[in-house]
């Protein structure tokens, strides 16, 4: 028994051990791509695991460097999803690297042995300049039109689309990703594309400021997804495709004890995506094509095959795959002898991320005139397929039912074709004989007639005062957002308030970040994307609000700052607090009169 337990015990080890083993990620990147012979070259290597390994990676020969200097450091993260735990254990590398020469040199990949298991990263490119000359930083890398570097912060907004070149019908998806060098602290959208000559569907809008982190070249990254759309290219052509534009905000630290920082704005467009949308093929295109491009299954299905006469049968087709399958048309039923068929009733259902797979459900209403066997024959379905570059014509499997006389009787449901009815005696009209004429008397000596005047002229009076008040919102910005700026609010603290009830800390301050803002902004007639906390200062000011009311914002909004971008960890008695000061500031701002904007 004691040796069963042992090997139990051992058994489990090695699975644990296997488990852990999988779950380490090695990854390196350096500070920057192109440096000077008089500047360090900081290469960083993380070691990502679900627990403590206690390895070091083993750095080999470096071409055209020497190692000057070394630091570590460890850092350990916590997730709760879904009542399940997930723990990762980040150790980091920093070694500094000193070039001996000028020329492009490889970093080759940094290995790490863990439990008889090598892991290593990717290979990084460097290039040495000489220290005299007036270089600019190497951008190969980056997408030229969209960077935008300053105090070597680099921000573009990478645009990939899944294909470069399609077939008319053929969906294709497209994603937009920001990336930062440095975190950003403020996101608006300027200009979202349109993507004339493609029909588009938006499967993915990021609501809040979230990223990932992702080494580009050897360079690490915030990641910031933005959105994903899918189109459905409808002519041939050569398009090439909207660009989305950005605004983005980031904080430049301090430069002395007396300074505070600020946020600096930028902004931002995506790259250039061109796509070539090729015709299809009219050689070889049968007549029944409907326009189906992808890849795809048929299927079909009887409701019933025995029923009687008057009762009805449903046949149903099941067209699955890949591609266009909202834009082409279901197929055409066969003439069967002595049965009865209406338009056929469909249904999509497409499948996330792409809605580009899923399934098109089309329902016919059979009706039988006549008992018997009825045979139904091969339905053919034809589309094209891009990746062969051919039609191709699938078919059903042929299927049979039997109708039985039934009985009908007296007061029961029976079917009838329109083609059967005969409306007659149009000219016959039944004889009145009862006298229904009352004794006239005039309308104004009525009291309902009094009561439709007195409601018809407040109506106008009502109607009045709605255009004035329309035409007051329209032409005055300033007083619409002031109308709004409660409604506003009472949608911005549900976030807030949902955010508190699962304890979701970064969601809770973004959220109240957000309602304060939107708050202000709207009072006070300012964008609330990107907004400083100098601006809002000198705002507030001219809009007469208290000082003590100012002292408050800010130092709220400074709180929020360093807790979003400081990674502190909050009890839900804690955010509880900070939700009843949110609420302190935000009653004591309602109760406010805000000057107007001189």
């Amino acid at each position: 028994m004691l040796k069963k337990i042992i090997l139990f015990v051992l058994f489990l080890s090695m699975i644990s051990s296997v488990c852990s083993a999988s779950n380490i990620t090695v990854t390196s990147y350096v500070d920057k791509n192109t440096i000077t012979l008089n500047e360090l070259l900081h290469l960083t290597v993380e070691i990502k695991s679900d627990e403590q390994i206690g390895a070091e990676p083993e750095i080999p020969q470096l071409t055209g460097f020497q190692i000057v200097g070394q630091s570590s450091s460890s850092s350990t993260s916590i997730e709760i999803i879904n009542n399940e735990m997930s723990r990762t254990v980040t150790q980091s590398f920093t070694y500094s690297l000193r070039p001996l020469k000028t020329g492009s040199f490889t970093i080759p990949p940094i290995y790490t042995k863990f439990k008889n298991k090598t892991y290593r990263s990717k290979t990084i490119n460097v290039t040495v300049v000489e220290a005299s000359s007036n270089y600019q930083q190497s951008k190969q890398n980056l997408p030229q039109k969209n960077d935008r570097s300053s105090n070597n912060v680099q921000i573009f907004l990478q645009a990939t689309p899944s294909k470069s070149e399609v077939f008319v019908g053929e969906p294709f998806t497209i994603r937009y990703v920001l990336y930062s060098n440095k975190g950003l602290v403020g996101l608006n959208a300027e200009k979202m594309p349109e993507f004339s000559g493609f029909v588009k569907e938006e499967t993915f809008q990021t609501k809040n400021i979230t990223h990932t982190l992702e080494v580009i070249n050897g360079i690490r990254y915030y990641a910031y997804h933005i959105s994903n759309y899918t189109l459905f290219p409808t002519y041939a052509s050569t398009f090439t495709l909207d660009k989305m534009e950005l605004l983005c905000a980031y904080e430049v630290p301090a430069k002395s004890f007396f300074d505070f920082g600020t946020t600096k704005r930028v902004y931002i467009q995506s790259n250039t995506s061109v796509i070539k949308v090729k015709p299809l093929p009219l050689a070889g295109q049968p007549k029944n094509f409907s326009g189906a491009v992808g890849q795809y299954d048929i299927k079909s299905d009887l409701s019933s095959k025995l029923l009687k006469t008057g009762e009805s049968v449903t046949l149903t087709l099941t067209i699955s795959g890949s591609g266009n399958i909202r834009m082409f048309e279901p197929p055409t039923l066969p003439v069967i002898p002595n049965i009865d068929t209406f338009p056929p009733e469909e249904s999509d259902e497409l499948y996330h991320p792409d809605n580009i797979s899923g399934k098109k459900v089309i329902k016919y209403i059979l009706i039988p005139e006549e008992p018997g066997t009825y045979d139904l024959p091969q339905i053919s379905f034809t589309y094209f397929e891009p990746r062969s570059e051919t039609y191709k014509t699938i078919y059903t499997k042929p299927m049979t039912f039997t109708v039985e006389k039934g009985k009908l009787t007296p007061g029961s449901l029976s079917y009838i074709r329109p083609q059967d009815i005969d409306i007659q005696g149009l000219d016959i009209h039944f004889i009145i004989t009862k006298n229904t004429i009352s004794d006239y008397k005039l309308i104004i000596s009525q009291a309902w007639f009094w009561i439709l005047i007195i409601i018809s002229l407040l109506s106008i009076v009502a109607a009045m005062i709605i255009k004035k008040e329309r035409e007051k919102l329209l032409q005055d910005k300033g007083y619409y957002r002031t109308r709004i700026s409660h409604k506003n609010l009472q949608k911005d603290i549900g976030k807030v308030q949902a955010a508190l009830k699962s304890d979701d800390i970064s969601g809770f301050f973004v959220a109240a970040d957000n309602a304060l803002k939107n708050f202000i902004a709207n009072k006070c007639n300012i964008s609330a994307g990107a907004s400083k906390i100098q601006d809002i200062t000198v705002v507030l000011q001219k809009r007469g609000v208290p000082e003590n009311y100012i002292k408050e914002i800010i130092n709220f909004l400074k709180m929020m700052d360093s807790v979003r971008f400081g990674g502190l960890k909050f009890s839900h008695e804690e955010l509880e607090e900070k939700y009843q000061e949110l609420n302190n500031i935000l009653q004591n701002l309602s109760k406010t009169k805000f000057r107007k904007k001189r």
